[in-house]
């Protein structure tokens, strides 16, 4: 559970400038804890235009994450394995929707009059609080995020979203892992609100966020005594131009039916 929240709430936070026409590059890391397991990795994502690329280690093993957003659809590598898997993200969507809609979320985020630099960005915090009705294991429960999140308003790079702040707007914007869409629909559904919301805010740069699930059911108790804690920070980007390979599919890489 751990890396599936801990991977949806890094490219939640790390796509919403993806559509910008100049290249940017941001490093950084990722730490989660659940069930008292740490767990922390180093991140890079890479943006061009509409296609965006995250690399990342879970658990020992290299993987990315190849977003074609034009052609609406996700390749996930293992370099481990040498393997390849491709999915759609409008079939995720339609899966998604149908096993936790999102007109049953809740969200809220203000602004808390905080800010802290990331370089020559400025970034001020904003207060979330979102619930959406789903399932622990066969447990009805309710999943619920609470944290802040940092975005920087006044970046010069902010000039370039504004084709992603128009497609954020559309009803059939989505933004998922498909191992997360898959096994917590509704996870998938809160986190391409965020980026819906978050969207016109400004550029990312970092989020503390608690997960947790209400309930009376043992799942839902277990999960309440040891919660889900992310914590996602940006510690450099650039702007220099990244290498068109940076977005090929890695030669010799089966792709997985």
């Amino acid at each position: 559970m751990t890396y599936r929240i801990a991977g949806l709430a890094l490219v939640a936070l790390a796509l919403w400038p993806a559509l910008g026409h100049a290249d940017l590059t941001l490093s950084g890391y990722s730490a989660a804890g659940a069930f008292g397991m740490p767990m922390s990795s180093q991140e890079r994502i890479y943006i061009h235009d509409t296609m965006i690329r995250r690399d990342y280690v879970d658990r020992g093993r290299y993987f990315s994450h190849l977003f074609d957003l034009a052609r609406h659809r996700v390749a996930v590598i293992d370099h481990a394995s040498r393997q390849i898997e491709i999915h759609d993200l409008n079939n995720l969507q339609a899966t998604t929707e149908v096993n936790a809609p999102a007109s049953s979320m809740k969200m809220a985020m203000e602004r808390t009059g905080q800010t802290r630099p990331l370089r020559n960005w400025n970034c001020e915090a904003y207060r979330l609080s979102a619930s959406i009705p789903t399932r622990l294991g066969t447990e009805e429960t309710v999943f619920h995020l609470n944290g802040v999140v940092w975005v920087a308003g006044d970046a010069p790079e902010q000039a370039e979203v504004k084709s992603l702040v128009k497609l954020a707007r559309q009803p059939d914007f989505f933004l998922g892992i498909p191992a997360v869409a898959k096994v917590t629909p509704a996870q998938s559904q809160l986190f391409s609100e965020i980026i819906r919301k978050l969207a016109p805010k400004g550029l990312p740069c970092s989020c503390d966020l608690e997960a947790s699930y209400e309930g009376n059911g043992p799942m839902a108790n277990l999960a309440r005594k040891m919660p889900t804690r992310l914590n996602v920070a940006f510690q450099d980007f650039t702007s220099a131009t990244i290498k068109p390979e940076v977005f090929n599919l890695p030669a010799g890489y089966p792709v997985r039916p």
